[in-house]
């Protein structure tokens, strides 16, 4: 039984509809983001089929400055907006709501990134868009949710892990907090997002509505810690004060140095690929004797041998051992590692300046059907055609449009 949309165009999902190119085919996606976990969760869901429509303003964005600049433009920039058509809108002026709105009106998810509160005050809050469409899917992502008593309080990654005990844990003991070189939160927050809209949407084909998904950023980040959060709130302990085992103190998960300066990561826990481990080193002998927990002698023993050693020779004495061994490798060599190449993960996204673009590839849409490769800029019409296609959808005249360009209501340049 597939559901019936009220929105004037929105999407119906069919338990009974063909079978799609990628899993979220046809679904239309209306994108008011500008921030990085907002952008990200759109590209997430443009990777899975939904035709996601990004409006911009008037004048480029920071995205669009932030280096590297490659002919006049931003590789950041275009990592995270493939497969999305684009509308720069003054949502400021009335008729650039009133294009927003009827855009929102043929939506099946809107997604927003702005402070709580703000997309209300443009007229293109939740709660007066489901007025119009019932089965929108309104996704917000803000730093603390819009219930928080800080929902107004402005934050980056680097706040948010600080604040949920991710920037503590990461140092070596006594050694000052490390930042983390991913944005986990931005991540965390676009991936929980892509995952409320796509569980929104199946909802939606037993009840027909639309609903509202809050996803605080600071709340993604936490959420990284649920494992020595439960330790901790079970036990009125703190990892701090080692009373349950960390991770960085543990001899057979950690990091050691190698005679040239490289790092070998062992993360040996079951006792059989320990004693594997222990084997390979030279010391069988160290496998019986430990039971697992923390031993800064054992790990400074350890840390003696791998030192020996550089890490090309490790690697050859651990070849085919099995038992969670690797080398730290960094990017270049991280995407020239075997599973990269042999798993297709790399992908060639076209550009009208830049040619060819290499990007990493969706993980999730593996096994889906074949990958998009769609253009990554606006075709050949350039931003004006890629305008007048969206404006025509919601019954637009060319002439209406070029009244639209000359008011300045939306940019085509």
């Amino acid at each position: 039984m597939g559901c019936t949309a009220a929105g004037a165009g929105a999407t119906v999902l069919a338990k009974d509809a063909p079978e799609m190119t990628l899993p979220l085919d046809k679904v239309k996606v209306l994108d008011f983001t500008h921030l990085l976990p907002g952008e990200l969760c759109s590209t997430l869901l443009a990777d899975l089929g939904c035709q996601v429509t990004r409006i911009e303003t008037m004048k480029p964005g920071l995205g669009k400055k932030l280096p590297p600049i490659v002919k006049g433009e931003s590789l950041y920039y275009w990592s995270v907006h493939r497969h999305k058509e684009r509308l720069r809108l003054d949502l400021k002026k009335p008729e650039g709501l009133e294009i927003a709105q009827l855009l929102a009106e043929r939506a099946d998810v809107v997604l927003e990134n702005f402070r709580p509160g703000v997309m209300a005050r443009l007229g293109l809050g939740y709660r007066r868009l489901a007025r119009r469409n019932r089965s929108l899917i309104y996704c917000s992502i803000s730093g603390y949710g819009h219930t928080a008593s800080w929902s107004q309080r402005p934050g980056h990654d680097l706040n948010f892990v600080a604040e949920a005990g991710i920037l503590n844990l990461n140092r070596l003991p006594g050694g000052p907090p490390v930042i983390p070189g991913v944005l986990v939160s931005d991540f965390m927050a676009a991936v929980y997002a892509a995952l409320g809209v796509s569980a929104a949407l199946f909802e939606r084909l037993r009840t027909g509505r639309g609903r509202s998904i809050d996803i605080s950023m600071f709340e993604s980040a936490l959420s990284t810690m649920n494992i020595i959060a439960t330790a901790s709130l079970f036990t009125g302990q703190k990892p701090e004060d080692r009373a349950f085992t960390y991770q960085s103190e543990l001899p057979n998960y950690n990091v050691y140095e190698c005679a040239d300066g490289r790092y070998l990561a062992v993360a040996s826990l079951e006792p059989q690929f320990w004693q594997t481990f222990c084997e390979r080193i030279g010391r069988p002998d160290l496998s019986s004797g430990y039971r697992g927990g923390p031993d800064s002698t054992l790990k400074n023993e350890i840390a003696g041998i791998i030192r020996r050693l550089p890490l090309d020779e490790w690697l050859r004495i651990f070849d085919g051992s099995d038992c969670c061994v690797s080398p730290v490798l960094n990017l270049t060599e991280a995407l020239n590692y075997p599973p990269v190449k042999e798993r297709d993960m790399i992908v060639q996204i076209p550009h009208p300046v830049l040619g060819a673009v290499p990007q990493l590839a969706n993980p999730a849409i593996r096994h889906t059907g074949p990958r998009r490769k769609k253009l990554a800029g606006p075709g050949a019409g350039g931003p004006h055609e890629e305008a007048v296609k969206i404006l025509r959808t919601i019954g637009y005249s060319r002439r209406s449009i070029q009244r639209l360009i000359e008011a300045k209501v939306i940019a085509v340049d």
